[in-house]
């Protein structure tokens, strides 16, 4: 019995190397402080990310651990002027030769997995992002981050967003594509933008626009064949317009219908912001509450 258990001891531990020799990691530093913007262009077909606010102001952190029979991730910081661009892509569409493990089986086995994407944001900079996700699992936490403008395709990606800060700086424009993943958001009312849309594909959103926005706002929503859940901010003057046809689902609690498709708050004051929200149902479900 103990010759037995040392043999699956050895063998346990030749997989684990094994494997290990398939698995780099990879490490970014940049120091941004000298400028005046930062723009992010990540485009990833497949992988899991978690972004995050960093601890220091002004620099950004980041590791891949990534499965090196695959193609290396594409990492790099340029400059143009007093502008910063971050630009990450990741592609699984190369493999390395390997007599041990193919292209397909990568994909099957690890999954997401191949390619773990973990990166810090600066807080102190006007930052833009535009997001690109294909197949995975990813965490967006923009808690402090100067959001200048924000751009996302979650394609297949299961999508997490939150923002529990008030945004100190104008976002220009916020528009979120769910595709056909599950889409969850905490706080958007936070960026303090004017301009919100969502396209909801054949997917679920959870779309929660609490927060301390202070202005006006406009937010449009068109529902394909998927379902939404949405919040709407208390303390804030809300104009709702919904176009729907027979083979929609729409409910809506803690708004005053005045037909047509139009609802209104109970309480309307002139001390308050005034979001208007418009919103388009397809084949699927929209349902709409108060915070």
């Amino acid at each position: 019995m103990r010759k037995i258990l040392i043999l699956f001891i050895i063998f346990c531990i030749t997989i684990i190397n094994a494997k290990s020799d398939y698995y780099k990691n990879l490490e970014y530093q940049y120091n941004i402080k000298k400028y005046d913007r930062l723009r992010v262009y990540l485009d990833c077909s497949i992988g899991n990310l978690i972004m995050k606010p960093s601890n220091n102001k002004y620099i950004i952190t980041g590791n891949i651990d990534y499965n090196s029979t695959l193609a290396k991730p594409i990492v790099k910081l340029t400059n143009k002027g007093n502008i910063s661009r971050l630009d990450l892509k990741i592609k699984a569409d190369k493999i390395i030769k390997s007599d041990n493990k193919s292209l397909v089986n990568s994909l099957i086995e690890d999954g997401n997995d191949n390619y773990k994407i973990n990166f810090e944001m600066p807080t102190k900079i006007s930052t833009d992002m535009n997001l690109n996700f294909g197949l995975g699992k990813v965490d967006l936490d923009f808690t402090g981050i100067r959001i200048a403008q924000l751009i996302i395709n979650c394609g297949l990606s299961d999508v997490t967003l939150i923002n529990t800060k008030s945004n100190i700086i104008n976002c220009e424009n916020i528009h979120i594509a769910t595709g056909i993943s599950d889409f969850n958001s905490t706080g958007l009312g936070n960026f303090n933008s004017s301009n919100y849309s969502f396209d909801v594909g054949m997917g679920s959103a959870e779309i929660d626009m609490s927060g301390s926005a202070n202005k006006n706002s406009n937010l449009k929503i068109d529902v394909t064949v998927g379902s939404l859940e949405l919040k709407l901010p208390k303390n804030t003057n809300i104009e709702l317009l919904i176009e729907k046809n027979m083979l929609s689902s729409v409910n809506v609690k803690g708004l005053i219908s005045s037909g047509d498709g139009k609802y209104t708050s109970k309480d309307i004051r002139e001390r308050w912001s005034t979001m208007k929200v418009e919103i388009s149902v397809g084949l699927g479900s929209a349902d709409i509450r108060i915070e």
